[in-house]
């Protein structure tokens, strides 16, 4: 976590006998701009090989030594970094979670995160008028070189995400043996779709997206070596007409962090699209940030609630389970199930296609 705190520290947070608001905006937004910025440098690969002097990783970073050491010294207390005779090397932490060669690596997604702090600049006006502020990047013009930048940082970011937390998600998945079919909706990078691929050998993946998510999806494809038993579709989850280009041939249907980005109503025309996309006793697996369900985690309820109001403020928001089991319910779903995952904020939601 970006503040490490001491006992000490802990009974004076606890007693309320320190300024916690005074920690909670420069100090931590102020940290996670510095991992933010040595990610973006290299500075945690440069150590996954191995320790380093000062003077060492400065050269190799092309920084300068004295500036690079303001940085190392607040990773160092924040627990990123450790430092030992004057040699530094990424702590445990930092190896497991923000090295590239390391499957958990979530440093594209730290890197994509200046992307929606920049959203926040809007909460203001969502607060006020409890109404949209700015557009979805998915609705903005592909073509403007900057846009292609964020939307790349975008699914870089996702995919790294699904990578490192979605292993706990594809164990809870069940499905009948030898399954050949899955739909992925809006499933862009794909990731979630190979580790399915991976579990079930004959099993096909249909991703359906905008184009510039099908590229990062091509890419994962290519690095898990699963080119022809993916199958990509360009194309507007919203307007397009699922009958038209699949029939019922799925035997399963992911719904993976799709109903926060949409209103109830277009979640339900959408899922009714995906459901008649199924075979009868076809399930479709529903993952999003599920108000009501984090008692358990004040980390997994903070995480909600702040992707609720970050949504808000682009046109979406998040929803209990009681109203995704209602949409479901009226697609025809039954046996609708919750699944509770360790990862903080995610609720699995899986449902059967009455035969």
């Amino acid at each position: 976590m970006p503040l490490r705190l001491s006992l000490l520290d802990s009974v004076l947070f606890r007693f309320n006998l320190l300024p916690i608001p005074l920690f909670d905006t420069p100090l931590v937004p102020g940290i996670a701009q510095v991992v933010v910025t040595t990610c973006e440098l290299g500075l945690f690969d440069a150590l996954d090989r191995k320790a380093l002097s000062l003077d060492a990783l400065a050269d190799q970073l092309e920084c300068h030594p004295r500036g690079l050491e303001l940085a190392l010294n607040l990773l160092v207390s924040a627990g990123y970094v450790r430092q030992r005779k004057g040699l530094y090397r990424n702590s445990r932490m930092a190896q497991r979670w923000l090295t590239s060669k390391s499957p958990a690596s979530v440093a594209p997604y730290i890197i994509h995160s200046p992307d929606i702090v920049d959203i926040w600049k809007h909460l203001p006006e969502t607060i006020r008028t409890n109404k949209q502020a700015m557009r979805m990047p998915y609705d903005e013009d592909a073509r403007d070189p900057e846009m292609q930048r964020a939307l790349a940082r975008h699914y870089a970011g996702l995919a790294a995400l699904a990578t490192a937390l979605g292993g706990e998600v594809i164990r809870k998945i069940k499905l009948p043996a030898c399954p050949t079919t899955l739909l992925d909706v809006g499933g862009s990078h794909a990731a979630y779709s190979a580790m399915l691929c991976h579990k079930y050998p004959n099993l096909q993946a249909t991703i359906l997206d905008i184009q510039p998510g099908i590229e990062a999806g091509v890419r994962t494809a290519k690095q898990q070596k699963l080119e022809k038993r993916m199958r990509f579709v360009c194309g507007d989850i919203i307007k397009d007409d699922f009958d038209q280009q699949f029939g019922a041939t799925f035997d399963a249907a992911f719904y993976f962090q799709i109903a926060h980005l949409l209103q109830p109503e277009q979640n339900l025309l959408l899922l009714k699209k995906v459901v008649r996309s199924l075979k009868p006793g076809g399930q479709i697996f529903f993952v999003d940030q599920v108000t009501g369900q984090t008692p358990y985690s004040r980390l997994a309820n903070q995480m909600v609630q702040l992707m609720a109001l970050t949504m808000a403020i682009v046109g979406g928001t998040c929803y209990p389970f009681s109203e995704v089991r209602a949409w479901l319910e009226e697609c025809g779903m039954e046996n609708i199930r919750e699944h509770r995952l360790l990862t903080p904020g995610a609720t699995l939601i899986s449902a059967v296609k009455k035969r």
